[in-house]
């Protein structure tokens, strides 16, 4: 994506969608970690902080992530504080950034006493040194790194280094396109590889077209893996002019995954892990109430009850992680599958934890035993 030449623009569809998903994530991020004993001071970071503000006075990710905080300060336990650490490289911006910062903790007297907010005029780079500071090695860190298209401006380095925090996490934008556009460019394909952490990645030139961005984006995925992220999932954005765009989230808690997951159903109720811009006509749009589609996942759930029983919990968990879809949804699909009697269930159809489901036989007399007789 180019870089507007303006301090502050028009906010487009899609960067309002990931501010959407942004605030859900950290709401609940907050409320989790504040005043939880053992936890100390929190760390949320911008390595591409903006001026704070769009055309129209509309609120940037910084002043939204702002507003959660003070709205939410009260959990934090009295010996517990919260660090805001926004960077900046336009200097147009960092001035209106801080215009913006100000004017939202003016109504707390121009600053809160549980909110240390930084604001720093460097490039992206500088989250790295703030990040080696042994003293902060067991704060829990939140990084969002929503650079222009990316993510080549965000070194692999940079990724280790927030997976080796305690609560390290980071969700950065990604763009794939011109990465293989510049593959055969040994200057730029240096960069990637800064970015991936190997030359793996160059292998998108022998890739089929319609296969290679999958292909980065799963190259992407495992790089953020080898960082030390336990759990990699991923968002996509459809724009105008067919370009796409993607969110990749890591951490490696699980507790994290499941509530990103829950973000980005909220930003797309339907499918839950893309959104098209509104500006096409037909498209998804945020405040379209949708039902999820869980076609995709019955089949996959299909294909793994024909491999053999698998308990409901293994279930969830293969949703949780090798799909876009959530754990509830697993059990939906399953619920449902046993209503129409394609599967049998040991716990019934309350599927309780340790619950084995297996495929029906021909005959479902034979394979559905006393439990299920009483069910149908």
């Amino acid at each position: 994506m180019a870089v507007p030449e303006k301090a502050v623009w028009k906010l487009s569809p899609h960067t309002e969608a990931k501010h959407a998903m942004l605030r859900s994530y950290l709401e609940t991020w907050l409320a989790k970690l504040a005043g939880t004993r053992g936890i100390p001071p929190l760390t949320y970071a911008e390595g591409f902080a903006g001026p704070g503000v769009y055309e129209g006075e509309k609120p940037g990710s910084p002043v939204i992530a702002l507003d959660v905080f003070l709205k939410q300060a009260h959990r934090l336990r009295r010996d517990q504080h919260l660090n805001v650490l926004l960077i900046e490289e336009d200097a147009r911006r960092v001035e209106e950034l801080r215009r913006q910062v100000a004017a939202k903790l003016a109504p707390h007297g121009g600053s809160h006493p549980k909110l240390n907010v930084t604001i720093q005029h460097a490039d992206a780079s500088a989250l790295l040194s703030d990040l080696t500071e042994e003293s902060r090695r067991d704060e829990p860190f939140f990084a969002f790194l929503d650079g222009w298209g990316g993510p080549d401006h965000i070194p692999f380095e940079t990724a280790r280094h927030v997976a080796q925090r305690r609560g390290g996490e980071v969700l950065v934008t990604f763009e794939a396109s011109h990465l293989w556009r510049f593959v055969d460019d040994e200057e730029r394909a240096e960069v990637g590889d800064r970015c991936f952490g190997s030359q793996e990645w160059r292998d998108v030139k022998n890739q089929p077209s319609n296969k290679k961005q999958k292909f980065l984006i799963d190259a992407y995925q495992k790089s953020l893996k080898r960082a030390g992220f336990e759990y990699v999932t991923s968002f996509e954005m459809i724009l105008p002019k067919k370009s796409r765009l993607h969110l990749v989230f890591g951490t490696k808690h699980i507790e994290g995954l499941r509530v990103m997951k829950k973000a980005m159903w909220k930003v797309d109720p339907h499918q839950g892990g893309v959104f098209h811009d509104p500006r096409f006509p037909g498209q998804l749009s945020l405040d379209l109430e949708a039902q999820a589609d869980l076609s995709h996942l019955r089949k996959v759930i299909l294909d793994k009850l024909e491999e053999g029983p698998i308990s409901i919990d293994s279930l969830r968990e293969f949703a949780l992680h090798e799909t876009v879809y959530r754990e509830k949804h697993a059990r939906e699909v399953a619920q449902k599958l046993l209503r129409e009697k394609l599967i049998t269930s040991t716990g019934g159809a309350n599927m309780g934890s340790g619950s084995i489901l297996e495929m029906r036989s021909d005959d479902p007399a034979s394979s559905a035993g006393p439990q299920q007789e009483a069910l149908f």
